[in-house]
């Protein structure tokens, strides 16, 4: 950590300190809304995990658009999932409660239609920030936590100067995953059926099941001090209005499959992913000390994507852990099974706290967008 870096974080204490304080703060009881309620899951309801999350979301541009068609189609998604458009509110002890109308007034609210205010021939990049900042800006966690006027489910049409229709979808955090996202945005297509998911959670504390499926965990003083550096260096620069640092990577699907195609098949790794490739790919070129891969526990717990919540954990891998995609497929070929290590990792290859403190690396890849497709909408419109 250089000495800019250690201003910096030295200045982002002060800020996250009041943070801390606020979220903390005493919470005055609200009235309960609607004649329902699911208690979310003990990592749902921490402010410094799924809480601090931003929402899921997800933009696709057409040609055209029946606008009213998606509206009602919202409106079908909501009927059969009326918990998207309830509150989250705090209840006894640190839990929080998604309240909600079993037969809700307020299915308007899941759906809005606008129109970007930038010109037609406006950088790709100026375009991507302005949805960033005007499609559920405020769709965090705690930041919902106990709003009436939050929304945790939306689905918006968003009207662009050359004509086309942007069909954005966002969910927050703190309800649902990318699983229950992408099971929720695939409902909008007409080819799709709209069914009801079930908002109760299979548990409330997920502590010895994530320790039980995912053994080398992330709890080491390496990760607690990245995690604690990265935390203050976002506060400062957020608190500066600093533009974060975005790298970019393109994927190369011939690339992709000419490994593939090479790859010589054994008993541990019979066969090589797209997201196998990818996770090698990504951690090796960020150089990370500790790579975290997000794993959907459904399959293993016996869940379907019927289940919304946040079924999720991390296997974790050391530097000769993600040399190879085969590496990442031996680790994660039983889909019944806890992460497998098919040779001991020593300690050199697991980072310490002073990798912790000056400089090493976390680096972080999910596979949530592969269970994207576009929509087919109701006028037959497809994907620009």
């Amino acid at each position: 950590m250089d000495s800019t870096e250690t201003i910096q974080v030295l200045g982002a204490v002060a800020a996250v300190a009041l943070a801390l304080g606020y979220s903390l703060r005493p919470r005055a009881p609200t009235a309960r809304f609607g004649d329902a309620c699911v208690t979310i899951m003990q990592h749902e309801a921490n402010s410094f995990h799924v809480m601090a999350l931003p929402p899921t979301r997800t933009i696709t541009v057409y040609p055209h658009l029946d606008v009213p068609a998606l509206a009602a189609r919202t409106a079908a998604i909501v009927a059969a999932n009326p918990w998207l458009v309830g509150r989250m509110v705090s209840a006894v002890d640190t839990m929080v409660e998604l309240q909600y109308a079993a037969s809700p007034n307020n299915a308007a609210a899941a759906f809005s239609e606008v129109t970007c205010s930038l010109p037609a021939d406006a950088p790709s990049d100026d375009v991507t920030h302005w949805l960033t900042t005007n499609i559920a800006p405020t769709m965090i966690g705690r930041v919902c936590l106990d709003d009436p006027r939050a929304r945790l489910f939306q689905v918006v049409a968003v009207h662009f100067a050359n004509g086309t229709i942007g069909v954005a979808v966002a969910l927050c955090h703190s309800i649902g995953d990318g699983d229950t996202f992408y099971t929720l945005y695939q409902m909008l297509d007409v080819n799709e059926k709209v069914c009801a998911l079930t908002p109760t959670r299979a548990f409330y504390n997920g502590t010895p099941v994530f320790r039980h499926w995912a053994p080398y965990t992330t709890r080491s003083a390496f990760m607690g001090l990245r995690v604690l550096i990265n935390a203050l260096l976002y506060s400062y620069r957020k608190l500066l209005k600093t533009p974060p640092h975005v790298t970019q990577y393109r994927v190369n699907l011939d690339a992709i499959a000419a490994v593939k195609k090479a790859y010589s098949p054994t008993p541990t790794a019979p066969f090589l992913s797209t997201n196998d490739i990818l996770t090698s790919a990504f951690f090796s070129m960020t150089h990370t000390s500790l790579g975290l891969m997000s794993i959907n526990l459904r399959d293993r717990l016996g869940l379907s994507s019927r289940d919304a919540g946040n079924y999720i954990i991390a296997f974790t891998y050391t530097a000769s852990e993600y040399a190879s995609p085969a590496c990442i497929r031996a680790s994660n070929i039983d889909k019944h099974a806890p992460q497998r290590k098919n040779a001991p990792t020593t300690d050199d290859d697991i980072p310490g706290a002073l990798a912790g403190l000056f400089g090493g690396k976390i680096s972080v890849i999910t596979n949530w967008c592969s269970f994207y497709h576009n929509l087919v909408l109701a006028d037959g419109s497809l994907a620009v």
